[in-house]
């Protein structure tokens, strides 16, 4: 163990210049930076609405249930991402449904739709024939498996993802806030509720091929978490937290190809490093 973390620390000492611009300079790097930098800039801003509604286990739950939209698309030879996508949708439209007419509160429901999708994307995964390499990849994140057809997909649901939201920003602010006030002041909260469904399960989909089903719920609760300790208005937090967001992806991804470590796990604790200084940052001054 001392022997791992003793290279471990002189491996990111001796890391240089030319060294970081020849990493940035691979292919699949610069795929990675592509999508890494989407992916932030549209999981940061809906991250701060995560945050404000105090919703990031419905964030955890879509992520895991995603899973079996990932297994259909590879059962169908489908893209999976899409698919992931469009299972992700329905979930969260069906999950407030199912609260009106079962009456049980939401944090049950949600005990039971993460294990219950993520145990039937194993099933299904399981009639895919021989070994399956990119379930790792979908689980914990790969800078290696992100292809450009990735890169397309990833980009088309964050030009949607971020329209929608330039769109219904305020709206979706206002009714986090306070939706009783929201309805007196003539806005449909039922409305704004399911577009913010909608685009939290895009977002979260939209994340999976980098930071990994498992792991894409830090990149969406820590950057505004970490934000929100300095920040004096919502204004700085939508400004900040996505230019944060990006920073930790960077940084997340480099140190996946130096210590030949998943991207998702690397991406995590990046955040999880930052956020952690700036609570001590935020204690000693």
């Amino acid at each position: 163990m001392g022997m791992h973390i003793g290279w471990l620390r002189v491996r990111i000492m001796t890391i240089d210049m030319n060294e970081l611009i020849e990493i940035i300079s691979l292919p699949f790097m610069q795929r990675a930076l592509i999508g890494g930098v989407l992916v932030a800039v549209l999981v940061s801003l809906m991250g701060v609405l995560v945050v404000l509604r105090q919703s990031s286990f419905f964030g955890d739950a879509i992520a895991h249930a995603s899973l079996t939209g990932v297994a259909l698309g590879l059962l169908m030879n489908l893209n999976p991402i899409l698919v992931a996508a469009v299972y992700a949708v329905v979930v969260s439209l069906f999950l407030p449904y199912l609260k009106k007419f079962s009456k049980l509160p939401m944090d049950s429901l949600l005990g039971f739709i993460m294990p219950f999708s993520m145990g039937l994307g194993v099933m299904l995964l399981a009639f895919l024939p021989g070994y399956q390499p990119e379930l790792i990849s979908f689980l914990f994140g790969s800078v290696l498996s992100v292809s450009w057809n990735d890169i397309f997909v990833i980009s088309f649901l964050s030009v949607v993802g971020l329209s929608i939201l330039a769109m219904v920003r305020k709206r979706l602010v206002f009714a986090s806030f306070d939706s009783t006030y929201a309805k007196i002041s003539n806005i449909n909260v039922e409305k704004i509720d399911v577009i913010y469904h909608i685009l939290l399960a895009v977002t979260i989909v939209a994340g999976i091929r980098l930071v990994g089903i498992i792991l894409v719920n830090a990149l969406l609760v820590i950057p505004p978490s970490t934000v929100r300790l300095f920040a004096g208005s919502l204004k700085q937090m939508f400004i900040f937290t996505p230019l944060l967001s990006v920073f930790v992806v960077v940084m997340g991804l480099v140190f996946s190809i130096l210590l030949n470590i998943p991207s998702g796990p690397s991406i995590a604790v990046s955040s999880g490093l930052v956020f952690l200084s700036g609570v001590a940052i935020k204690k000693l001054f």
